[in-house]
């Protein structure tokens, strides 16, 4: 018989799926030109520091001192432009997702849960081709909940029963601790996990480790 120590993976998309820094930088740099905001370019570094944000809380850190309304301004036009520039240029899978998701679906249901707008996720399903390999997925512009209780949401809706949380930063790890389920760690992302887990140097090892977790008897 088959033991299944878990049932389901609900992934992160930003730092554990793939890397639209360069993407994302090359756009926010032609918006905020549009609405006239002086600032040093942005670099991928920068916009992979706030990675896993809703949009809305990056630009009160990047631009504190500029009044919400032109904040959300910035916000939409950079949101318009990164996703003109991604469906133009890419992004970048990390190795080994395009084959280890497909390995990976073949033994478990797969889901994900971003803190990204609807928009963006169907931008990276139009660039990777990826969309039917998850069941379900959810995102903080469609509920405007954190992302742990979209973690749930995903959970309850699907009736699942022995899920796990793979992300890349500490936000990721509380989102799965607040949803009580099981985290996991990709150390190629944009952050560092805050309370002892297992952790993933390359996207190949965390598709091993649960490929080998389906046991047979």
């Amino acid at each position: 018989m088959v033991q299944k120590i878990h049932d389901s993976l609900i992934f992160d998309l930003d730092g554990t799926l793939w890397d639209s820094t360069a993407a994302c930088a090359n756009a926010w740099n032609t918006a905020i030109k549009k609405v006239k905001i002086e600032r040093e370019p942005f670099t991928p570094e920068d916009i992979g520091k706030m990675m896993g944000l809703p949009i809305a809380k990056i630009f009160e850190k990047f631009f504190p001192e500029i009044a919400a309304d032109k904040r959300e301004l910035a916000a939409k036009e950079c949101f318009k432009e990164q996703l003109d520039i991604i469906r133009q240029m890419g992004a970048v899978l990390y190795p080994g997702v395009q084959r280890g998701l497909l390995q990976l679906s073949e033994r478990y249901q797969l889901f994900i849960v971003s803190n990204c707008q609807q928009p963006y996720l169907d931008t990276f399903f139009h660039y990777s081709g990826l969309k039917n390999l998850f069941k379900d997925t959810e995102c903080h512009g469609n509920t405007r909940r954190p992302k742990g209780e979209n973690i749930r949401l995903v959970i309850e809706r699907n009736s699942l029963q022995k899920p796990v949380y793979i992300g890349d930063t500490a936000g990721d790890q509380e989102a799965a601790i607040v949803a009580g389920v099981p985290y996991f760690h990709v150390n190629y992302g944009f952050g560092l996990n805050s309370k002892p887990c297992m952790k993933f140097d390359l996207f190949e090892e965390l598709v091993s480790h649960f490929l080998e977790s389906w046991q047979s008897k």
